[in-house]
């Protein structure tokens, strides 16, 4: 008897820690989209499993760069529990949502520099790459598009000589530079994992016409 009594403690035990951890407030925390052109803007939602409303969730940003994080604002839950926030990350950036000890899994949202190639005239471009970083040295490919090939071909490869300073933290880095191409064919700019590397990723101009 004593035994079949332990048994049915052990048991009821189990069922209680399973039924706590069934009811343990949780909190979910999404990014869309996941990789934005830099100056663009981000929508972080989540919810929380209590479905409370007016909650208060605080939202952390880790920038590309940086060991601590930072607390960039507060959102409040609706009435199914639902919260949302709006961000515009100037650099590959994770986040994380926090209410009360509550803590959300972080999200990462990766951010491409805004790269624009002008034809100046004939034979003649100018590129420039738009981010919160001095790429001044940094390389930039200039390519065209093989109809033959049916992709883009590289034709020549393009270091960004001046930053500008624009509205902090944003920094304009440029060239000027010719290139042979045929009249009329396609061409673009772009940069590499390795030169947009470590807190941006890789990308790509519009096209225009040579």
């Amino acid at each position: 008897m004593k035994r079949i009594l332990t048994t049915i403690v052990i048991a009821g035990g189990l069922v209680g820690a399973a039924t706590a951890a069934t009811l343990a407030t949780t909190l979910t925390l999404t990014a869309t989209p996941t990789t934005i052109t830099y100056g663009k803007a981000v929508a972080l939602n989540g919810v929380l499993s209590t479905h409370k409303a007016n909650q208060n969730v605080k939202v952390d940003a880790t920038e590309c760069g940086q060991n601590g994080s930072k607390t960039i604002g507060t959102a409040k839950t609706n009435s199914t529990g639902a919260y949302t926030m709006s961000v515009t990350p100037i650099v590959n950036t994770s986040y994380q949502a926090t209410q009360k000890t509550t803590k959300s899994p972080a999200v990462a949202v990766t951010v491409a520099p805004a790269l624009k190639l002008v034809r100046v005239k004939r034979g003649s471009y100018t590129v420039s790459v738009t981010s919160a970083v001095d790429l001044k040295g940094k390389a930039i490919l200039f390519q065209r598009y093989s109809k033959k090939r049916k992709r883009w071909v590289q034709v020549k490869r393009v270091l960004l000589a001046t930053t500008t300073p624009g509205t902090k933290p944003t920094m304009v880095s440029s060239a000027a530079f010719t290139a042979k191409v045929a009249k009329g064919i396609r061409v673009r700019a772009a940069i590499t994992k390795a030169q947009a590397a470590p807190c941006y990723v890789p990308a790509k101009s519009n096209s225009v016409r040579a």
